[in-house]
């Protein structure tokens, strides 16, 4: 059974991000931690109360939590209707990454899976404060980010993006493997750059990478740079109609780099489709 963490702020954002990986694992025995964190709510409400109105306020904030969560499941239980999927609502006062990243030890949390912002993000931007916050900090499971603006759609074709530099165990490739698999889907390896500029290293990286998915149809990319890492890929992802988009992240390499380029220049709404990030931590 797969075990899924879905954090969620009850926006329409979040449930949206819900509903796919529901649609996404239809066929498959799944429990679903639905996770909201009050955090910032604690934070803003608590700072000038004292101790006994703060417990209330808490004690407040649990119970209305626990109500939403439960008008959660049964909205989601009556769309779906899939025996196979188990809905279970958890709601914490820790922050959403620490919260997040206690259920991926507790648990063995295969995937976590969340909207790319969430009630109070402005509408122009590419990634919430929250999510934003998830991607940099979440460690030893992959995450999955889904735009508001998608319909669902198999993914029948995976965009890789890769600078063949980095170093990280082949079993992190893992969800792309089970994603390729279970859809049939041909995983397209893309790089901004020349083939024939390719260092000893990025080869090995390359081999490495194709090997892992040797059970899956792969295609190399070389796309040329325009003005930015981020928006070649983006280019990409548009004109050959990709349904995913697989990153490594790591604190300092290409990846990286390209989010903040995202977050800066505020592109990406064209590109609407969900981002599977796979995490290394230095």
């Amino acid at each position: 059974m797969k075990k899924i963490v879905v954090p969620t702020d009850f926006s329409s954002n979040a449930y949206a991000a819900l509903r796919y990986v529901v649609k996404l694992f239809g066929d498959e025995e799944v429990h679903f931690y639905l996770l909201h964190s009050f955090a910032d709510s604690v934070s803003a409400l608590t700072s000038r109360v004292d101790i006994g109105k703060s417990e209330k306020i808490i004690d407040t904030l649990y119970d209305e939590a626990n109500k939403d969560g439960d008008t959660l499941i049964k909205r989601i239980d009556g769309e779906t209707s899939n025996h196979s999927h188990k809905f279970e609502f958890i709601v914490t006062s820790m922050s959403l990454v620490r919260a997040t990243n206690k259920l991926i030890v507790k648990h063995g949390i295969n995937m976590v899976v969340m909207g790319s912002k969430g009630r109070t993000a402005a509408e122009d931007i590419l990634l919430g404060s929250n999510t934003i916050q998830v991607i940099k900090k979440i460690k030893n499971a992959p995450l999955l980010v889904v735009p508001r603006e998608i319909n669902y759609t198999i993914p029948a074709e995976i965009a890789f993006a890769t600078d063949y530099t980095d170093t990280f165990p082949t079993a992190g490739i893992g969800p792309v493997l089970d994603l390729a698999k279970t859809y049939q889907a041909t995983v397209h390896l893309v790089h901004v750059g020349e083939k024939e500029m390719l260092d000893a290293q990025q080869k090995y990286h390359l081999k490495r990478i194709k090997k892992a998915l040797e059970d899956c149809t792969v295609k190399n990319h070389w796309v040329p740079k325009q003005n930015s890492i981020a928006k070649s890929i983006e280019q990409f992802v548009v004109d050959e109609r990709m349904d995913v988009l697989v990153m490594v992240y790591r604190r300092y390499n290409a990846i990286a780099r390209m989010f903040r380029e995202a977050i800066v220049k505020k592109i990406g709404k064209s590109t609407a489709v969900p981002y599977l990030i796979i995490p290394i931590r230095d």
